[in-house]
C-alpha cells in the first residue's frame, strides 16, 4: 500500500477571516491509495504568540505564487507559536492529481 503526498509552503494565513503573521508555514496533503478522501494538515509558526482555543477554524492559506487553498481545520496542537490544524473536510484549491 502506498501513500501519495505533497508539501506546499505558504507565507499568508487567515483563520476565520483574520490575517495571521506567519514565520513559516507548510500545508501537508496525503492520500492513501485505498482512500477516497485527502488527508491534510497545516503546520504553522506564527510571528506573534497566539493563544488559540482548541476548536474548528476556517483555514485559508496563500502561497508566494498567490495560490489560494482553504478548508475547515481543527486546531489539534499549539504552544502559542507553533500550531497544527488537521483538515476536517474538503481542501478547496487542491487537486488530487498534484500528489506524487
Amino acid at each position: 500500500m502506498s501513500v501519495l503526498h505533497k508539501r506546499i509552503r505558504f507565507g499568508h494565513l487567515r483563520l476565520n477571516g483574520v490575517p495571521v503573521e506567519v514565520r513559516y508555514g507548510d500545508l501537508l496533503v496525503a492520500q492513501d491509495e485505498s482512500a477516497e478522501l485527502l488527508d491534510w494538515e497545516v503546520v504553522v509558526a506564527t510571528a506573534d504568540r497566539l493563544e488559540l482555543p482548541m476548536s474548528a477554524y476556517d483555514v485559508h492559506i496563500e502561497t508566494a505564487e498567490l495560490r489560494q487553498l482553504w478548508g475547515p481545520g481543527l486546531l489539534v496542537r499549539s504552544d502559542g507559536r507553533a500550531h497544527v490544524f488537521r483538515g476536517g473536510g474538503t481542501l478547496d484549491g487542491f487537486d488530487a492529481e498534484e500528489l506524487q
